[in-house]
């Protein structure tokens, strides 16, 4: 099995991208629904062999776009890989969503005795690079492909543990900062690993929640370094950076809309209209149907209009938007509800950028 242009599409995602970033008709609007753990679901492929195996992680890919169509494949070392690079653990169930185990970080002494992940040398990190020789070749002229590099704030969270984390940012900020640096850095050893084979660079830093730190912490210890990110991501793989936020992010938009990125994907609870009025005038905006009570749980009906909804209303955003789920979609979802999900988005016809 090869990477292959859906037979539903007149257009290959690449056409897509460009047609509309030229401001002219596209067949369809950009569509991305998030399948994270649940291309095992669908493949048969275990978790651990999805995020350990090479030619399983490349091959849960194929089937998974060769069915569905979206616009681009998104593949690791995302948080996890980049934690484990660091030393962290993370457990790997035989069903479900993998998570993190203990924190290594026990101490800030330990900091002393740590280096940020040199991606080219790094055996945790050679598995994707593995993973990005494979499908690069495969996916040109097809379908862009993505390497996820989470976020600083939470792969910093995972090192640490989260309610410390949050603790420390209040009494030992310097510390905190020596940690974001060391993870920022990791973050920037992978971005050019990903630019040496063509790649973009997708984030998600869901501990940087404003629910959880509040806009002031998120200015303190999460802007600099992300934005730092998206600068260097753009300079080196002259891609912008496709962005997901989780939570109610409405009070640190002013932060988000300085960032470089392709696209910020909003969590289902945003009110689309406003997220395309306020922030669309600022960046590209993805979003936002509800993974689990219209996807998993949802009537096709339900799906379409749902799909519509949004679309009719994000496509009004000044940057541009792309279709996408507010979140992950559960990983056992009945895999019909994913081609609903796209049949709708086809079903809204030409899309002009």
């Amino acid at each position: 099995m090869k990477i292959e242009k859906n037979v539903k599409d007149q257009m290959t995602p690449i056409e897509r991208k460009k047609a509309i970033q030229n401001g002219e008709r596209a067949d369809r609007v950009m569509a991305m629904p998030f399948t994270s753990e649940f291309k095992c679901y669908l493949s048969g492929i275990s978790v651990r062999d999805f995020w350990f195996d090479v030619k399983k992680m490349a091959q849960a890919e194929r089937i998974v776009f060769n069915r569905y169509g979206y616009d681009r494949i998104v593949i690791g070392p995302n948080t996890r890989g980049i934690v484990e690079a660091l030393g962290g653990k993370f457990i790997y169930p035989e069903n479900g969503v993998p998570y993190a185990d203990a924190p290594m970080i026990s101490d800030y002494k330990k900091l002393d005795e740590m280096e940020p992940v040199e991606a080219k040398r790094d055996p945790r990190i050679a598995v994707f690079i593995e993973e990005a020789k494979i499908l690069s070749e495969e996916a040109q002229g097809i379908v862009p492909i993505e390497a996820s590099i989470g976020g600083p704030f939470t792969i910093t969270s995972s090192l640490r543990g989260v309610e410390k984390l949050l603790r420390d940012c209040r009494k030992y900020g310097e510390e905190v900062h020596r940690l974001m640096r060391i993870a920022t850095d990791s973050q920037k050893s992978c971005i050019d690993m990903a630019a040496q084979y063509g790649l973009g660079i997708a984030m998600a830093d869901p501990v940087a929640n404003p629910a959880l730190i509040g806009p002031k912490m998120y200015e303190k210890f999460v802007f600099p370094y992300t934005k730092e990110l998206s600068d260097y991501a753009y300079e080196k793989t002259g891609h912008k950076v496709s962005l997901h936020m989780c939570g109610d992010t409405r009070s640190i938009w002013k932060y988000l809309g300085q960032y470089q990125l392709n696209e910020l994907s909003l969590d289902n609870i945003i009110d689309i209209k406003q997220a395309a009025d306020e922030i669309g005038s600022e960046v590209p905006i993805a979003g936002n149907v509800d993974p689990v009570s219209i996807v998993m749980k949802g009537t096709k009906e339900e799906i379409f209009a749902d799909v519509k909804r949004c679309v009719e209303i994000g496509s009004k955003a000044k940057k541009g938007y792309t279709l996408a789920t507010g979140c992950d979609i559960p990983e056992t979802t009945d895999p019909q509800k994913i081609d609903w999900f796209m049949d709708a988005a086809r079903a809204c016809g030409e899309y002009k950028g």
